[in-house]
């Protein structure tokens, strides 16, 4: 029997915002609210920020933040700092980058990064509406291509439902990074502004994750950024029937159920095997679980 690695941010690992609270986009879904809940770190703030998470024993952090109007997060004035940070203090970095496609960027990020958490989507709903973008999916393709051409290590993440989805799509946006020929998937379920999810929708989860299964042939995520009612639905199927490979904040009901199948890391889930040795396994479970079982939003 498989042991699911369970994951869940917690001393080890945290996120900071390269733009505070500002974002540009300001997409309909979020108006900015998942990076006001991140650590700000603007401007010059950002090695000071670093430095004292270091000395309180954060060894990963996720840098997030608001995106431009076009689709990217505005890494480029943070490369130096970051890359002296990395030498200095030997952190783990993944990033939400965006749609970032100048090879300059890519290419000075690829020694400073160690993963990039990579939003995929052929859907144009999801493009034009939520994100409000002045371009199609295509631009999505361009970007993906241009970081793996820079030698850039990428889990794409792909919404398992979102109001525009359907399971054609699903289907579509699997076979085109299976082309690719990547490693692995990290699957969403977004979270409408409202903050819940239709039952109907809910009772489709499961069928939804089985398909996801069934197309992609190699590791399979379910990552932090889905409701409360999905992850009631959705992770003790996840862990239970073995559909996935690793599962960001598991329900405390999938862990209570099959706790005794997961391993923990405090940790994103995205974090390369070679690095997982960093941030666990744990004894048991991190105590913040029960906080998202509570109602703590999750990170994006």
């Amino acid at each position: 029997m498989a042991r699911v690695k369970a994951f869940r941010m917690a001393r080890r690992f945290t996120v900071v915002s390269l733009t505070g609270g500002y974002c540009e986009l300001n997409c309909s879904h979020c108006r900015a609210r998942f990076i006001r809940s991140m650590l700000p770190a603007p401007g010059p703030r950002l090695p000071r920020v670093l430095e004292a998470l270091h000395r309180r024993g954060v060894r990963g952090v996720l840098l997030s933040g608001g995106w431009t109007r076009e689709g990217v997060l505005p890494v480029e004035p943070y490369l130096e700092a970051l890359r002296e940070a990395k030498r200095r203090l030997g952190l783990v970095f993944n990033i939400h980058l965006g749609l970032e496609t100048r090879r300059e960027v890519l290419e000075a990020l690829r020694d400073v990064v160690d993963l990039v958490d990579y939003e995929f989507t052929l859907s144009d709903w999801m493009v034009r509406v939520v994100r409000g973008l002045a371009f199609g999916p295509s631009r999505y393709l361009e970007a993906l291509e241009a970081m793996l051409e820079a030698g850039l290590n990428v889990v794409p993440h792909v919404f398992l439902w979102h109001p525009g989805s359907s399971p054609e799509l699903l289907r579509r946006e699997l076979r085109v990074l299976d082309d690719y020929g990547l490693e692995a998937v990290n699957l969403l379920v977004y979270i409408p502004p409202s903050g819940g999810l239709p039952r109907a929708v809910e009772e489709r989860l499961p069928g939804l994750l089985r398909a996801a299964r069934s197309l992609w042939p190699r590791r399979l995520y379910l990552g932090c950024m889905r409701p409360r009612e999905a992850r009631r639905t959705l992770d003790p199927v996840a862990v239970g029937e073995e559909l996935v490979e690793r599962i960001a904040n598991p329900s405390l009901a999938a862990v209570r159920q099959y706790g005794y199948r997961m391993e923990f890391y405090d940790a994103c889930c995205s974090v390369p095997d070679e690095l997982l040795g960093l941030f666990g396994p744990l004894p048991r479970p991190p105590a913040a679980l029960g906080r998202v079982e509570a109602g703590e939003k999750a990170a994006v």
